[in-house]
């Protein structure tokens, strides 16, 4: 099987779904011959990647105006080229931009290849912590809170596209996104991967041990929809609690003005000396200062469907409180090493990171923590759960992956 994945290559600005690209590719490449069409400039990660899979990577230029890709006709159209020129049996769009997922499946079409996205949230609505089954319903929720200018022109922009989600062919990776996507439009040509995502255990493990120095951590783009103003509320309730309680947050923020805001309230709620900011970290480094903390705090509102950053805490021995969304229910539900919070409950946060932090707590949730990563620990799993996917969907089309039509 020959699959084209495009995808943007850059761990920082694409977050979760680039960096399963970065650790699938690997094992992926062992198993079908892949391409990948890389939006924009690949960073160190995703370079480092490309090498050690012996793929064939195309450069693809990039770039985006707020959520519009800009030059969209002259990106689809060498996108265009690049599939005439490699003849791949499908065509994977590996997050949900929504201007290819528009643009591209009447170009496939005529080139006569398949397509499929994976999306990693949901197209207009991020993921709602409280979702009905109306789409058109959630979005005017969604546009009646949206805050943020450029959000609310790319909605109204865009939103007369929607029908598309109603026949576009998805990938699914995680049980979030199926919960969502199938109740909103259940009539979509669907496939499944699952496992979707894995962490390197002895990595993280390794890496964790070291001294104890914080009592709480978070890590995420720092954001809004990840809860990043609930988290001064939440410490600064803890500390009514633990008065020398200390929080290390990890990760860049989403812009300059989010980092204005949350230093100017950080320091209004008297938590200057309380909370460290590590800034963006990688690799050992990160696990290192994961490892530094005994909790983890993680109050998302509508940024997730599945966390890996949540993962990556549990697999270094850090349980954690979040609130009752749909995420942590679909995907952590079955672990004590996740305590769930009503949405929205600041106070109750704190007092269960205060119960955890007690000692004869904390060991036992710490083990039930490594334990449930387990079940996430090969990258070899997700890569053959993915290709499984691929070969059904190709099925599910009436399509057959050329290398098994010239073996016959």
């Amino acid at each position: 099987m020959k699959i084209l994945l495009i995808s943007d290559v850059d761990v920082e600005s694409g977050r979760g779904p680039v960096t399963r690209l970065a650790s699938v590719l690997p094992e992926l490449s062992r198993r079908a011959e892949v391409v990948v069409g890389m939006l924009g400039e690949a960073d160190e990660t995703c370079r480092r990647a490309i090498e050690t899979s012996q793929v064939r990577a195309h450069p693809l230029p990039f770039a985006l105006r707020g959520w519009n890709v800009a030059d969209l006709p002259g990106l689809v159209g060498r996108i265009e080229g690049l599939v005439r020129h490699e003849r791949p049996d499908l065509v994977v769009l590996y997050r949900e931009i929504w201007d290819l997922m528009h643009a591209l499946p009447p170009v496939l079409a005529r080139a006569g290849v398949p397509f499929l996205v994976m999306p990693h949230s949901v197209p207009f609505l991020d993921a709602m912590a409280r979702p009905t089954r109306s789409f058109a319903w959630d979005l005017c929720r969604r546009v009646a809170t949206e805050r943020r200018g450029h959000a609310l022109r790319y909605l109204f922009t865009h939103v007369h596209q929607v029908g598309l989600l109603r026949t576009l062919p998805r990938v699914m990776i995680n049980q979030t996104v199926s919960v969502y996507l199938h109740g909103y439009f259940p009539q979509a040509p669907t496939v499944h991967a699952l496992p979707g995502y894995a962490v390197d255990l002895d990595a993280i493990r390794s890496a964790a041990d070291v001294e104890k120095t914080y009592d709480v951590a978070f890590m995420a783009k720092l954001t809004a929809g990840k809860g990043l103003f609930h988290l001064l509320d939440v410490m600064r309730r803890l500390r009514r609690l633990r008065p020398e309680a200390r929080m290390l947050v990890i990760g860049s923020f989403e812009n300059a003005a989010v980092e204005r805001k949350f230093r100017a309230a950080r320091d209004r709620y008297g938590l200057r000396d309380a909370i460290h900011l590590a800034g963006w970290l990688t690799g050992e480094e990160k696990y290192r200062a994961l490892g530094s903390a005994r909790t983890f705090c993680y109050p998302s509102i509508s940024a997730d469907t599945f966390s890996l950053c949540l993962l990556e805490a549990l697999a270094g021995g850090l349980p954690a409180v979040c609130y009752d969304v749909p995420f942590t229910r679909a995907v952590y539900g079955t672990t004590p090493a996740v305590r769930r919070v009503p949405f929205a409950s600041r106070s109750l946060m704190a007092g269960e990171l205060h119960n955890l932090l007690a000692a004869h707590t904390l060991e036992s949730a710490s083990t039930a923590a490594t334990e449930f990563a387990t079940g996430y620990s090969s990258w070899g799993a997700v890569a053959d759960a993915e290709l499984a996917a691929y070969g059904n969907f190709l099925g599910l089309v009436g399509a057959e992956p050329r290398a098994e039509t010239e073996h016959r």
